[in-house]
């Protein structure tokens, strides 16, 4: 009898919703390559999502294995292990990225074609009715319901830290220049973030080739009409093309 109330009350306050995601990637109307990367682990409730910087071809490399390392270091075991542990999940998230940003400059260094290679990037792991993001660069996350949407990430541009000074006011180029990233020292560690759920959540991870070209708004409306995350993939692509598609363009969609 008590075991019953107990798996009563775990399904009110813990429940175990499957989680429906989808992620698209498009090279956009203007570049050659696409140098975009993500992944999509459903069974660890584990997403990525990269956006190569580099020469050569070089920042489709750094993209790539950024998100093989973090696959590769997030094993199921590992995920068993920390779930429920907020602590320890933003412990070992901070630990798989200076793996991967050891990694990748590793390469840069041996390989003269791939010097000064990077991606910006991020993970987002979720636990329960937590979601827990890690990223450099200007990837973001954002959460959204069934009437608004809010960035959750913060974008790590020389654009983003001089908003409010001199020399921010009216800087375009600033944005493109990458404060923090895969495959160079970091000035300061990677950002965590911790965010509650509920049902109905939608969260959004996606590249700069995404909300350059579409506002807040016209994301959040495509969120909000779609009728399932593959839709909304599609419709945010399609979307990002129309609107010029200058840059490769990655959307990964999770619906709570």
């Amino acid at each position: 009898m008590m075991g019953r109330i107990l798996s009563f009350l775990k399904k009110i306050f813990w429940p175990d919703r499957p989680i429906s995601c989808f992620g698209r990637t498009d090279t956009g109307m203007v570049r050659k390559n696409n140098e975009d990367n993500f992944a999509i682990l459903p069974e660890r409730n584990f997403f990525l999502v990269a956006d190569g910087m580099g020469g050569h071809n070089a920042g489709e490399v750094a993209s790539r294995v950024a998100t093989e390392c973090l696959i590769e270091f997030f094993t199921p075991e590992k995920i068993a292990r920390i779930r429920g542990n907020a602590l320890a999940i933003g412990h070992e998230l901070l630990l798989s990225f200076h793996c991967a940003n050891q990694k990748v400059m590793d390469m840069s260094s041996e390989d003269p074609d791939q010097q000064g290679m990077g991606c910006t990037f991020i993970a987002c792991l979720i636990d329960g009715n937590t979601a827990y993001f890690c990223h450099v660069g200007d990837v973001r996350a954002y959460l959204a319901d069934s009437d608004s949407m809010k960035q959750i990430t913060t974008d790590h541009s020389l654009v983003r830290e001089q908003e409010g000074t001199a020399e921010g006011k009216g800087n375009t180029f600033g944005r493109h220049v990458i404060t923090r990233g895969i495959g160079f020292p970091f000035p300061e560690e990677p950002e965590l973030h911790q965010i509650p759920l509920q049902s109905g959540n939608q969260i959004l991870l996606c590249t700069d080739g995404l909300w350059g070209m579409l506002d807040d708004d016209e994301m959040s409306r495509v969120l909000q009409e779609s009728q399932n995350p593959e839709e909304a993939c599609d419709t945010l692509v399609h979307q990002a093309n129309e609107a010029g598609g200058k840059d490769n363009i990655t959307a990964v969609v999770i619906c709570r």
